[in-house]
């Protein structure tokens, strides 16, 4: 394991050493230029300690925790790559809320209607609502290109993070987060955006939340509902 001073500008932050995960540090350790790092998180050595790399640092953390344990070293543009099984930018709000600012967040259900306006929609973990554009499994290497599907050929003119900024659920608010492709199949988000969400769930003055990430064609919401704001 290498000791994390500092994480430079322009590094990529991979949390979760899984199979995606893995595929991800693959991918930038082949691709990525210059001397920026590749940062990867799991709270299981055994998943990251095999891991060898000039350019990869691996840390033991709770990937959740070292989003928020860290931020004092995290840039605004350090690209952050979910690799977990659970809705990254919400876990770190709601936990980011609760440790931070000594508000309380729970997840809520999905309204019925919100499946009405998306494509194909599927029930993910927690309450979250899996959304796609395809039925079928897409290629690992997809480039995600402009205004249709390299497997049908079919036209979309409208990119999934569009629909998803669009929405209107009476009851909530809507914020998304688009996720901006790496490298074919690999899409992560700039730090920022995740400051940007905490920011407008902050001044909002509003208590339920539908939050979205999407890249063109894929996307998660989870709808969460402010519970209690607790003594500091």
């Amino acid at each position: 394991m290498k000791r994390l001073d500092e994480i430079k500008r322009g590094s990529i932050i991979i949390i979760g050493a899984g199979h995606f995960g893995r595929r991800a540090v693959d991918i930038l350790d082949r691709t990525l230029k210059g001397d920026k790092s590749i940062i990867v998180v799991d709270r299981v050595r055994s998943k990251i300690e095999d891991i060898e790399s000039q350019r990869v640092i691996c840390v033991e953390y709770d990937g959740i925790g070292f989003l928020i344990d860290h931020l004092r070293l995290i840039n605004p543009d350090n690209m952050i790559v979910p690799a977990i099984p659970e809705h990254l930018a919400v876990e770190w709000l709601m936990r980011y809320m609760k440790e931070k600012e000594n508000i309380i967040y729970k997840k809520t259900e999905i309204p019925d209607e919100l499946r009405e306006v998306l494509p194909y929609t599927w029930n993910g973990s927690e309450g979250s609502l899996l959304v796609s554009y395809a039925d079928f499994r897409c290629p690992d290497d997809c480039p995600e290109p402009e205004g249709y599907c390299t497997v049908t050929g079919e036209k979309r003119d409208i990119p999934l993070y569009s629909r998803f900024k669009g929405i209107k659920i009476d009851g909530f608010t809507n914020y998304t987060i688009r996720s901006r492709q790496l490298a074919p199949g690999l899409g992560g988000y700039r730090a920022e955006e995740l400051f940007r969400l905490r920011d407008a769930v902050m001044d909002g003055e509003v208590d339920r939340w539908l939050i979205g990430t999407s890249c063109k064609c894929h996307g998660i919401i989870t709808g969460i509902e402010k519970v209690r704001a607790l003594q500091k």
